[in-house]
């Protein structure tokens, strides 16, 4: 357990105690900076994204800088990139505007570390001229000293030297409000405040990193997972077709999720519980609100006779501002900052822009070391969302660079600008290093093809590849497949699906010669039916008419979650949606399960 004191200079009377546990240390260790990303999140444009990290090798704790441009100090050094310091009781890592101080390691190392310091005779002035700040953090500890609360490894702990360590402080509290988890702020009261005044003695808070889910406070709610009701703030017409809507905690909250990430909705349409999932519009960089933007669904082109986007256009025609919904998420792994990646090229179409514009504007808000070509196809000037902010944004930003494309031209709307679909001479002349750039496509599956394949063509490296689809054909069985080993097969028309509800686009399964049916018993319905291999549990519990929740049907967001009491299944992608816990108590996820001999699931 490596016990540290986080300060920041200017507030030398407050400070937080963190815990590090081993576990935690190890591996990649924990990665300090100002991305989401980070174990140790410290919001400053002086914080690189991916600062440094402090890991444990062989029992020995060590602190290394991941930057290029040695802005970090250890004790009165300047620190060189991916050069390993040994940390020592009292060793200070400089960090911005932030200090970091090794208040303890365990017993043994800390008594020789002592023990060694004693004997150095050339201590540092660095460590002299803090000596003041660390005399404040010595407090007695009592045996009535609060518990520690426990954080999920996936919560980083979040330090804002304009909140937490200057006119806030932070608070323990073990339940959550409206279902969700995080860390909230409460201003101190008048008396704690006068108190800061006279104390030498700092205001302390214990954090173990990687071990607990951060603190509930009195006043603001951090919803980073779970179940929250929202009110809908405002309704922006962004196009003809499209509308951007707003949200708001029902109690004070802020947002914290990855910018690219979608949640999901649970509506109530005409007495039915339906859901659906939409990328976050938004960026986690202005939390106190929450936005998706939503395209209007007229029936498929190539089937009139079938109904319009159910829950896209209910939306648009319902959903006012004032009115109270719940959502569920954030889910999702199509986000930038996973990956330290410096230039990208973001290349969209129709809604399909949405995470593009939650992960550019992240991107330009964090000052982020990000290059961003951003390539967007729409019908026509008209149709083009957000076409006023991405213009404002590649005007005021040098590391945005902003390509519209339209299909086709419309009168009134003079265009002057790049026209038809991308191809190899139009990819080349919006972006001419696209090669030496990450790639993130997002839009219809037919327009993602035609990326994919364009680029592929072109000999782009693919793993740095990276899509999300809106929308996907689901596999159906015929009225005769109730027969075993009966091959035939089709793929049902796209009703009722909306074009921006989010899917990750599923990993193609591997057909089988003879397409062999295998039995699935629904135990709380009674039914036992026959379910070709190629078929998903969760097409084939529609087809029955058994009620199984479900959204993305991709694995994403969790909605389809059963048990399986029987059987063997194998997935057809990744179930990202399910937690390890739920899945050793046996439960799957439907939409994504396919049967490997008779499966017995509780629905």
């Amino acid at each position: 357990m490596l016990k540290i004191k986080l300060f920041n200079p200017q507030h030398p009377l407050e400070h937080q105690e963190l815990e590090l546990s081993d576990h935690r240390l190890k591996d990649e260790g924990c990665l300090i900076g100002n991305s989401p990303s980070c174990g140790l999140m410290l919001p400053s444009v002086k914080v690189q994204e991916i600062h440094g990290k402090l890991f444990t090798d062989k029992g020995k704790y060590y602190f290394q800088d991941l930057t290029e441009k040695n802005l970090t100090q250890y004790n009165d050094e300047t620190v060189k990139k991916n050069k390993t310091y040994p940390l020592e009781t009292d060793d200070i890592i400089r960090i911005g505007e932030f200090v970091l101080i090794v208040d303890g390691l365990p017993i043994k190392k800390k008594m020789k570390s002592r023990k060694s310091k004693n004997r150095k005779n050339n201590k540092s002035s660095n460590k002299r001229s803090l000596q003041n700040i660390k005399a404040l953090t010595r407090k007695k500890r009592h045996s009535t000293e609060k518990k520690t609360e426990r954080l999920e490894p996936s919560n980083p702990i979040i330090i804002d030297p304009k909140t937490t360590l200057n006119n806030y402080q932070l608070e323990s509290a073990s339940s959550s409000v409206n279902g969700a988890n995080g860390t909230i702020i409460s201003p101190p009261s008048p008396r704690a405040k006068k108190e800061n005044k006279t104390s030498p003695n700092p205001q302390k808070n214990t954090q173990t990193i990687g071990e607990y889910k951060p603190p509930k406070l009195e006043g603001i709610n951090w919803w980073n997972k779970g179940k929250i009701t929202v009110r809908c703030l405002n309704i922006i017409e962004d196009t003809q077709d499209v509308k951007t809507f707003r949200f708001i905690g029902t109690s004070p909250t802020l947002f914290n999720y990855k910018p690219g990430q979608f949640v999901t909705l649970n509506l109530n349409i005409n007495d039915k519980i339906v859901k659906r999932s939409y990328s976050i519009s938004s960026t986690p960089s202005r939390p106190h609100t929450l936005e998706i933007t939503v395209k209007r669904v007229p029936p498929p082109a190539d089937v009139p006779e079938a109904p319009p986007g159910l829950v896209s256009n209910w939306l648009h025609d319902n959903l006012q501002v004032g009115d109270e919904i719940t959502l569920t998420g954030p889910s999702g792994k199509f986000t930038c900052v996973d990956h330290n990646a410096t230039k990208l090229l973001f290349i969209s179409a129709g809604s399909g822009i949405t995470p593009m514009m939650s992960m550019s504007r992240w991107a330009l808000d964090t000052v982020a070391e990000r290059d961003i070509t951003f390539v967007h196809s729409a019908r026509s000037p008209r149709d083009i969302i957000y076409r006023k902010e991405l213009e404002a944004m590649a005007a005021n930003h040098t590391n945005f660079h902003l390509g519209l494309t339209i299909t086709r031209q419309t009168k009134g709307d003079p265009w002057w600008g790049f026209q038809g679909r991308l191809n190899e001479v139009l990819l080349p002349a919006i972006c001419p290093d696209y090669k030496e750039r990450v790639i993130y496509v997002c839009g219809p599956d037919g327009f993602m093809k035609g990326v994919k394949n364009l680029v592929e063509g072109l000999g782009f490296p693919m793993e740095n590849y990276y899509q999300e689809s809106f929308g996907s054909s689901k596999k159906k069985r015929s009225p005769s497949s109730q027969k075993k080993n009966d091959n035939s097969s089709f793929v049902a028309p796209q009703n009722n699906i909306t074009n921006n509800s989010h899917n990750t686009t599923p990993k193609p399964a591997q057909v089988s010669s003879n397409n062999t049916s295998y039995p699935v018993v629904f135990a709380q319905s009674g039914k036992e039916v026959l379910c070709n291999e190629e078929m998903s549990l969760l097409d084939l519990a529609e087809e029955e008419m058994i009620e199984v929740d479900s959204s993305c049907r991709s694995g994403g967001c969790g909605s389809c979650k059963v048990k399986k009491l029987e059987g063997n299944i194998r997935y057809e992608g990744e179930p990202d949606g399910l937690d390890q816990s739920d899945a050793e108590d046996g439960y799957i996820l439907a939409c994504i399960a396919h049967p490997e001999g008779k499966v017995v699931i509780d629905a």
